[in-house]
Parts: structure tokens; sequence; C-alpha cells
């Protein structure tokens, strides 16, 4: 494991459960690597984790990780909510289709994930790929926008789960890019990530470790 790996597990480590973690993304690079130590860890804590793959996120992340020459056998046995998209990857439990109106989505999410969460004997790990594509591609009203929002921070608190949302925040249009601010307020712990030539820069902008807050790290 690599110095990068490293801090991104130690990261994971400082975070409690209940929590709900903004990992944003800018510029160039790719969460790949970071996705998969961060399941090693999960696994190596005790964690029953699931994947939300919206419209394709996680095939597409697996794809780039063979090809970079990970083992992939982690990645394709966990345990997937399919939001959209028709790629299958990983062992998935449920496949919502029809994304277009928020109402319905969240009904049929909550229907799925909430036993998840509810029958686990362990604690569980919600790492949710591609998020800013529910923005993007569903043409979603502002009302819609904040029934979503309402409903991911619902969670925090609950101290059966742990929450990653991964997001690519320059993939948000200029007319939505509220949303991030949206997703801040309700997330116990924003963090910051980019890429420069062959330098990473992660930047924990919001913590409820008061020691981690404000933390500039570059490797």
């Amino acid at each position: 494991m690599g110095l990068r790996d490293v801090i991104i597990v130690k990261m994971w480590e400082s975070i409690r459960l209940g929590e709900t973690v903004l990992f944003e993304r800018t510029g160039e690079g790719d969460m790949g690597m970071g996705v998969y130590h961060t399941l090693l860890w999960a696994q190596s804590e005790g964690f029953n984790t699931v994947i939300i793959d919206i419209l394709d996120s996680y095939s597409t992340l697996v794809s780039k990780g063979k090809l970079m020459g990970l083992d992939v056998s982690l990645l394709n046995n966990a345990d997937v909510i399919k939001i959209g998209g028709v790629k299958k990857q990983g062992h998935i439990i449920a496949h919502i289709e029809g994304i277009s109106e928020p109402t319905i989505l969240l009904r049929k999410f909550r229907e799925v994930y909430e036993p998840v969460i509810g029958n686990s004997d362990r604690k569980v790990l919600a790492v949710v790929i591609g998020l800013e594509k529910l923005f993007v591609v569903s043409d979603i009203s502002p009302r819609g926008i904040q029934l979503v929002v309402d409903y991911l921070g619902s969670y925090v608190g609950r101290t059966d789960r742990l929450g990653i949302y991964l997001l690519k925040k320059d993939i948000l249009p200029p007319g939505k890019q509220f949303i991030i601010k949206l997703l801040e307020d309700i997330a116990t712990t924003v963090i910051r990530t980019s890429k420069a030539g062959k330098l990473t820069e992660f930047h924990i902008v919001k913590s409820l470790n008061r020691e981690l807050e404000g933390v500039l790290i570059r490797v």
C-alpha cells in the first residue's frame, strides 16, 4: 500500500459511525484506487459494505481498476444497489430503474436500503458513486433536489452505518453548483481532492475532529 492509500485509510479511521462523508474531486485523476483501499479497510474493520452505483459509475471504476492491474475480485464481489444504468457489476441486490421522479426513486431506494441496514448484524458502510450524475442526467427540479438532499441528511447520526458520497464536482453545470453547498451542509466531514501532475492534494475542509479540520496533505 502506497503513502497515498495509507493517508486515505487513516482518514477513514478518524471518522465515526453515524457520519456522512462527502468526498469531492476536482480536476484530473480518478477515485478508483481510493475506493479500492477503502473497501479493503472496511473489510478488515468488519463492515458490511454496500455500493450505491448511480448510472454505471461503479462499473466504470472497476474496469479502470482492472486496467491498472488491481485484483478486482473484492470489487466484483461487493453488494451493489444500482440506480439506473445497464452494466452489471458486483453482487447486485437491487436495480432501481427510472430516476426522473425523486419521490418515487427515494421510496424505491428506501425499500431496498433500509433492510440492508436493519437486517445486518454488522455495521454498514455505504459508498455512493456517481452522485453528480443523478443531478446532471435527470431533469430534476429544485424541489426534487431538496428532497434528495434532505433524504441523504436523514441518515446522519445513524450509528449502524457510515456513509461516503463520492462527487465529481466539476461535472455539475454552473446552474447546479449550489447543490455542492447543500451536500456540504448535511455532511459531517468534507474532503476535497485534486490532482496536479504526480501530486494529489487532500484538503479536509470540515470535520467533527477539530484536529483534522483544515488539514491539507499533498502526496
